[in-house]
């Protein structure tokens, strides 16, 4: 049954603000850097700190008026054989200021795929579970807030900045009080670089 309620949302996720008024889609790409102390989790790390801390993503955003859902997938290279894909799906909403700058705030759950000859899933909390489908590290997954503040610099392009930090809640293990970061989280979040072209 939650796989069918998850599939359902992520199709109105993808459907529905590209068919409602005064909707728009953005794509683009982003460079960011983990500032956590584990950004991978220690069985798959290359030994180099610095290139496990950063990754080249990918940005989709959806816009119905001020509300805003993000897909952000982020690309890490650990070691010769194995590529880290982390996707991070949130909703929240988005304000346009002094129409050059725009405010986005958004929070959703992250899900992350370890790339190798045997293809393993990795959970929000970054341990290794060979058993799960999609649906079910997403169900697991951590979720994690993420702050964007973007310059319009034309018609289609933005160029700005996101700042992502984890939470202690999941659907797995929901709970109002886990939706606050804790000091530590703070701490350790991502930070990124993202340009962004306005599709439609």
């Amino acid at each position: 049954m939650k796989r069918i309620v998850i599939l359902i949302a992520v199709l109105t996720i993808l459907v529905f603000p590209a068919t409602a008024l005064k909707s728009s889609l953005e794509v683009g790409v982003n460079l960011s850097y983990n500032a956590a102390e584990e950004p991978v989790p220690e069985s798959v790390n290359s030994g180099m700190p610095f290139l496990d801390r950063i990754a080249v993503g990918l940005e989709m955003r959806a816009n119905v008026s001020n509300f805003q859902i993000s897909l952000t997938g982020d690309i890490s290279i650990i070691d010769t054989q194995s590529i880290l894909f982390a996707g991070v799906f949130t909703a929240g909403f988005s304000v346009d200021m002094f129409k050059y700058f725009k405010l986005g705030i958004t929070t959703g759950p992250k899900v992350s795929y370890l790339f190798t000859d045997s293809g393993k899933t990795v959970s929000g909390e970054g341990s290794i579970n060979n058993g799960d489908s999609f649906f079910d590290a997403l169900y697991k997954g951590i979720f994690h807030h993420r702050i964007m503040l973007d310059v319009l610099a034309g018609p289609v392009i933005s160029v700005g900045a996101a700042y992502t930090v984890a939470s202690s809640f999941s659907l797995a293990e929901p709970g109002l009080g886990k939706l606050l970061p804790r000091r530590q989280d703070l701490k350790e979040g991502q930070i990124a670089v993202c340009i962004t072209m306005k599709v439609f």
